[in-house]
């Protein structure tokens, strides 16, 4: 039976879950998958491609800010998002946030495989880019709206890929004590309302 792009996407999305970023190598995806490397490049183009179609998987469960579930890139321009009254903005901003943290959190390795992602192509996930016109719907300008964007973005990816990366090294032994996801959370919120204090 030919090998198919969902098959192959599926099946990176399981390695990347079950074992985490260093496993997910295209030779071990066309191990598991039964078939020759170059089968894969038949559905993507590198390794890059892969990742950011993984990234998109992602962040899938983040919501829009009129609470539908957010659109698969390049589904929906960033101008059809629901409009937001200025009063609404913030916690919107704050929802939008800690539905990326999640979203991120539920995949190991998440915020560094979107990180990556967004590296390579600031407009390849939608999703990160919806903060700006919320920002701007707070009253920011055009420029401060994509700065604070940005910064809100910086720091939700800095902050889950440290929380990852610790998170591994202590089940690996290679750190003493336990996990703390609600210190984490904690901490996670109080910067976040540091940012937006500062915006404000």
């Amino acid at each position: 039976m030919a090998l198919t792009r969902e098959q192959l996407v599926d099946t990176a999305f399981g390695i990347l879950r079950d074992y985490g970023l260093a496993d997910l190598s295209m030779r071990r995806l066309a191990r598991d998958l039964g078939v020759q490397v170059g089968a894969l490049y038949w559905h993507v183009k590198n390794k890059q491609e892969l990742l950011g179609v993984l990234s998109v998987m992602i962040l899938a469960p983040v919501e829009d800010p009129g609470g539908g579930a957010a659109p698969a890139m390049g589904d929906v321009p960033q101008t059809a998002l629901p409009a937001v009254a200025a009063d609404d903005a913030p916690a919107a901003i704050r929802r939008r946030a800690l539905d990326i943290r999640n979203a991120l959190l539920g995949v190991r390795d998440g915020a560094e495989v979107v990180a990556l992602t967004h590296a390579l192509d600031p407009d390849a996930l939608p999703t990160l880019n919806e903060l700006e016109p919320l920002f701007a719907a707070a009253g920011l300008a055009r420029d401060q709206a994509n700065w604070a964007g940005k910064a809100v973005v910086n720091y939700i990816l800095g902050a889950v890929s440290q929380e990852q990366t610790r998170s591994g090294l202590v089940a690996a032994g290679l750190l003493p004590g336990e996990a703390d996801p609600g210190g984490d959370t904690a901490a996670f919120n109080f910067g976040l309302e540091m940012l937006l204090a500062g915006t404000r």
